[in-house]
């Protein structure tokens, strides 16, 4: 009876035998192809299934292929769209589809390349002679105000902030594109949907709007003769240079601390005051509170022509002075 047994054993490892020694020719042979689900495979290796979306719930069989390891519940599904035509691979839990797994393109170096076979730079996306675009779309966060984010981790040595460009808005007259460090998001620029921009300010309410102070080698204003209509001159500019009022004054940091204001003593006008006077040069900004602004750089037109109102008084002084000293000296 024994010996039976051993003849049946001996059968059935050599028949095991065979079918790897089989199975090892066909993948080895160069000119064999295998298929899954197919009997004409075209690759080496074809998988031929079902179609199917990727579940975000269950743990039923999704995709085409998985690749999966002997210990824990970690899983990559391939697979192809049911509904379009697209392609797509999800790391994820083989127990639940809700919960995902990170996915990582080369994590130990190299180039990754889209649109393109010759990447030059860790993701490159588009090729260089620009037939594939190198375009790339940031849709919106689940938070109500929150567009497209990108984030931008600070350097390991000297940086202490985290840098982010982001879209973002309560409302149509606030939407806007930051560009801000993670201290504060005064600590950047904004540009509104109307095309105002904002440094340190989060609302501009004209073209570039500064919180904050300016140098520059020059700045120049539009004054060419083709850009103007309506020209008159200016008359009683020397009663209006009367009316106006310097002072020295220090800026309200306590009231108005996102206004970055300078802490130094400084020079100028009163814009309330100014505005009774010379309202051409005082504005005011789309907010309830209209703060007003004064252009200081057009009061020179109005310096210019006092000026020249004094200096004919002063001309026409002298001329008195000088016919007093001939009558006197007669």
């Amino acid at each position: 009876m024994d010996y039976f047994k051993s003849l049946i054993l001996i059968y059935s490892t050599m028949k095991q035998a065979v079918l790897v020694i089989a199975l090892c020719f066909v993948f080895l042979n160069g000119k064999a192809q295998t298929g899954i689900g197919t009997t004409t495979p075209v690759n080496k290796l074809e998988i031929v299934t079902t179609k199917a979306d990727p579940a975000s719930t269950g743990a039923t069989a999704n995709g085409n292929f998985r690749l999966g390891a002997t210990v824990g519940t970690h899983v990559l599904d391939f697979g192809l769209s049911s509904s379009s035509t697209y392609s797509w691979l999800q790391a994820r839990d083989k127990g639940t589809y809700a919960t995902n797994y990170f996915l990582s393109l080369n994590p130990n170096g190299g180039y990754v390349g889209l649109g393109t076979s010759s990447p030059y730079s860790t993701l490159t996306v588009g090729n260089a002679a620009g037939t594939i675009a190198g375009e790339i779309s940031l849709n919106p966060s689940s938070a109500q105000y929150e567009g497209g984010q990108i984030n931008i981790k600070k350097s390991l040595v000297g940086s202490t902030a985290d840098w982010i460009i982001d879209q973002y808005g309560t409302s149509s007259s606030d939407a806007r594109i930051r560009i801000f460090n993670s201290l504060s998001e005064t600590n950047g620029l904004s540009i509104l949907e109307n095309g105002n921009v904002g440094m340190g300010s989060l609302t501009p309410s004209v073209r570039l709007q500064v919180n904050g102070d300016i140098i520059a080698n020059s700045i120049a204003g539009s004054s060419d003769l083709r850009y103007k209509t309506n020209i008159r001159p200016v008359e009683n500019a020397l009663n209006t240079v009367k009316s106006l009022r310097g002072v020295y004054f220090n800026w309200n940091q306590k009231e108005f601390p996102t206004k970055d204001f300078s802490d130094k003593t400084e020079l100028g006008f009163i814009a309330q005051e100014v505005e009774k006077v010379l309202p051409e040069v005082v504005t005011k900004d789309n907010t309830p509170e209209q703060y007003r602004s004064v252009k200081y750089d057009k009061v020179v037109a109005l310096l210019v022509e006092a000026i020249k109102e004094q200096q004919k008084q002063i001309d026409s002084l002298t001329k008195k002075v000088r016919r007093l000293s001939k009558k006197r000296n007669k």
